[in-house]
């Protein structure tokens, strides 16, 4: 094996102790709580397989992740952590619906395409303030962009409750369910287009990080700012886009979710774990456009089944929340080993 290939062997490795430690972890709470943990291994790993449905919710859950990960591990190129994907992506719900609600009187195919594009502006815009304070003052993009997440919560609360709410909704915070014509049509059932609208921006993303002068340029920031004043780079203007793309793909991703799979919105979509999850695949998808690709569809499954698993041995949601973050935590430690610490430089041979 060369050294790449070595390279590229242990850092699955690691990554994949990462995330077999979360689900180990959930393995051991249930089994103090009475459960069964071969059940739990059954739900996780064979269940979202074993139906029709359970290939379409991974699919249908690999298409946000995947869109909410590229920006995350785009901005990871440039040294800048997006802790705030959740809330962009919750302010891009809340806008398919702002322009469905105020802008109807548009043709239906451009009315499309601005629910889309509203999405998108709506994550750029809540990602902006981060981005500014970090550039402008140094200040820590990780603590504000998590606190937005709250603040995005309680936005898409109010207008749930008011501006958005839907016609029939009989007192729920619940919006109306968009028309057929405002959706993405289908290529079987339950997965639309919105998977090959997700995949193309993949490959766009891969041109631009892998084949473009912004994509070395990012890189240099990331490593090194005093580097990147050194080959006079402008890393603040590599910031502010890739911080603005970060947030404009989690805005997009909820438009795709939307549009693509739910066509309402309600309270509950609000606390989802999409944000996390999208983290631990960019993550594990090493910062490259392509891996963030497999390593997407591997949380979506994963996620799926410790779903799966939260039914079939009856545990509380919670003991999914404390798998997530364990996975999360152990890939950021094995980052942290790889890549800032003598063993890590022993093992990868740098």
């Amino acid at each position: 094996m060369n050294s790449r290939g070595r390279k590229a062997f242990i850092i699955i490795l690691f990554n994949f102790i990462a995330v077999i430690l979360g689900i180990v972890s959930g393995l051991i709470i249930i089994y103090f709580a009475g459960g069964s943990p071969i059940r739990a291994i059954e739900a996780i790993f064979f269940d979202p397989l074993s139906s029709s449905s359970g290939i379409q919710q991974i699919v249908i859950r690999f298409i946000a992740l995947y869109t909410m990960a590229l920006g995350i591990g785009l901005a990871l190129k440039a040294g800048l952590w997006n802790i705030g994907a959740q809330g962009q992506f919750t302010v891009g719900m809340v806008m398919v619906f702002v322009a469905y609600v105020y802008l109807r009187y548009l043709h239906p195919v451009g009315l499309f395409f601005v629910m889309i594009l509203l999405a998108t502006v709506g994550g750029m815009v809540w990602i902006l303030a981060p981005a500014i304070l970090r550039i402008k003052f140094g200040a820590n993009e990780i603590v504000i962009t998590l606190l937005l997440n709250v603040v995005a919560l309680y936005f898409g609360t109010y207008m749930i409750n008011g501006p958005i709410r839907g016609s029939q909704s009989f007192g729920y915070p619940i919006t109306d369910t968009l028309p057929q014509y405002l959706t993405f049509p289908e290529i079987t059932q339950g997965i639309t287009y919105a998977l090959p609208f997700t995949l193309a921006i993949g490959v766009l993303l891969y041109l631009l990080v892998e084949r473009t002068p912004f994509g070395m340029h990012a890189r240099v920031v990331g490593e090194s700012l005093e580097t990147s004043l050194y080959a006079g780079i402008n890393y603040s203007r590599i910031m502010l886009i890739t911080m603005l793309a970060a947030g404009g793909l989690a805005g997009l991703a909820g438009a795709t979710y939307i549009m693509g799979y739910l066509k309402h919105l309600d309270a509950g979509q609000f606390g989802t774990s999409f944000g996390l999850l999208a983290i631990i695949a960019a993550m594990l998808g090493r910062k490259n456009m392509l891996g963030i690709a497999f390593s997407s569809l591997f949380v979506g499954y994963i996620t799926i089944g410790t779903e799966e698993m939260a039914v079939s041995v009856n545990v509380p949601t919670s003991v999914v929340f404390a798998m997530e973050g364990i996975m999360l935590a152990g890939v950021l430690l094995s980052t942290f080993i790889l890549e800032r610490t003598k063993i890590g430089t022993v093992l990868l041979g740098e």
